[in-house]
C-alpha cells in the first residue's frame, strides 16, 4: 500500500530541493502519518495511520481547487461533477511505484469499459510534488507511460494548494532521501463531489474499482440524463456484466441476459394477453343488444282479432 522509490541520479538536484522544501514543513499532512523515528533514522510513513486518514476522508466533499491540465488549461474538480471520478496522487520523479500504479490503473480502467461504457466516469492523476510536477512534466509522464484514455487527465495544482488537497482526500506522503513514501490507491468520488470510497493498494484491479462504480451508477445516484428507454437499457447492461478473473476484464453474462430477456418477453406476452382480453370484454359490453320480436297475441275463441 505504500510506495518507497527513488527519483534517479539525473534528478538529484531537483529531489534535493524538493526534500529541503518538505523538511521546511510544507508536508504537514504527510508528517501527520509519519512513523516515530530516532535521530538519523530515515523517515517512513506510518501505514496504519495513513490508512486511517484515508478512510476518515470517506464522505468528505472534495475542495474545488483550480489546477492546470497537461496543456496548461485551468481545470477545477467541480468540472467533473455529474459522473463518478477516480482520483490518484502521483509524482513524476518516481520511477517505480507511481508508473506501475498508473499502468495498473490504466489496464483496470480499460477493463471497466464493457460494464460502464465509454463515458460513464472520469479519471484524474494529481501531481503532488510541486513545483516539479508541472503541466509539462505531467504531460511527459502520461506520454512516457502511454496513458491515452479519453476520460483521463493529469493535473498540476499550485504548490500552496497541495496540502489542502492531501487533507481532503486523506492522502499521506512523507519525504525521504530516496523520494517519497506515500499511500498507493484510488479515491472514488461520486457525481456530487463526495468521496464515496477508497480503493487502497498497489494493485487496483478492475473488479475492485467495479464494485463502488457499479453501486454509484445503479443505486446511489441516477445515470446521466438520457431517454427513459436508454436509461433502462444502460442499467440492464451494467447488471449483465461479470468480472473475468482470467482476462482481468468485465464481460457480458449471457446466462443472465437470457434470463432477463425471457422475463421481459414473459412480461410483455402477459401484458398483450391481458390487453386483448380487456379489449374483448369492452367490445362485448359495447355491442348493441338485439331487441326480441313482440309475441303474437292469441284471440279468444269467437272473438275477432
Amino acid at each position: 500500500m505504500l510506495q518507497r522509490s527513488g527519483s534517479g541520479s539525473w534528478r538529484a538536484l531537483l529531489c534535493g530541493a524538493a526534500l529541503a522544501w518538505a523538511a521546511a514543513g510544507a508536508w504537514a499532512h504527510g508528517a501527520s502519518a509519519q512513523a516515530p523515528r530516532q535521530p538519523g533514522q530515515v523517515p517512513t510513513l506510518d501505514e496504519a495511520q495513513a490508512v486511517r486518514l484515508a478512510n476518515d476522508a470517506v464522505g468528505r466533499k472534495v475542495p474545488d481547487i483550480q489546477m492546470l491540465d497537461r496543456r496548461g488549461k485551468p481545470v477545477r474538480l467541480s468540472d467533473y461533477r455529474g459522473k463518478p471520478l477516480l482520483v490518484s496522487f502521483i509524482y513524476t520523479g518516481c520511477f517505480e511505484a507511481c508508473p506501475t500504479q498508473t499502468r495498473t490503473l490504466y489496464e483496470s480502467v480499460k477493463g471497466l469499459d464493457v460494464m460502464l461504457g465509454e463515458s460513464q466516469f472520469n479519471v484524474v492523476s494529481i501531481g503532488f510534488n510541486q513545483p516539479f510536477d508541472s503541466p509539462t512534466a505531467m504531460r511527459a509522464f502520461a506520454a512516457q507511460h502511454r496513458i491515452a484514455y479519453r476520460n483521463w487527465e493529469f493535473l498540476s495544482p499550485d504548490a500552496v494548494d497541495v496540502d489542502a488537497l492531501m487533507q481532503a482526500f486523506g492522502f499521506s506522503a512523507v519525504a525521504t532521501p530516496a523520494g517519497f513514501d506515500h499511500v498507493l490507491g484510488v479515491s472514488v468520488v461520486d457525481a456530487d463531489g463526495l468521496i464515496h470510497s477508497q480503493v487502497l493498494g498497489d494493485i487496483v484491479r478492475a473488479d475492485r474499482l467495479g464494485v463502488p462504480l457499479r453501486r454509484l451508477l445503479l443505486y446511489d445516484q441516477p445515470l446521466p440524463t438520457l431517454g427513459k428507454l436508454d436509461n433502462l437499457v444502460e442499467r440492464v447492461r451494467i447488471l449483465c456484466t461479470v468480472y473475468d478473473e482470467e482476462t482481468g476484464l468485465y464481460r457480458y453474462d449471457y446466462k443472465l441476459i437470457l434470463v432477463i430477456v425471457s422475463g421481459v418477453l414473459f412480461f410483455l406476452s402477459t401484458l398483450i394477453y391481458l390487453g386483448l382480453e380487456m379489449r374483448s370484454q369492452w367490445r362485448r359490453r359495447r355491442r348493441p343488444q338485439t331487441p326480441c320480436p313482440p309475441a303474437l297475441s292469441q284471440s279468444a275463441p269467437g272473438q275477432r282479432a
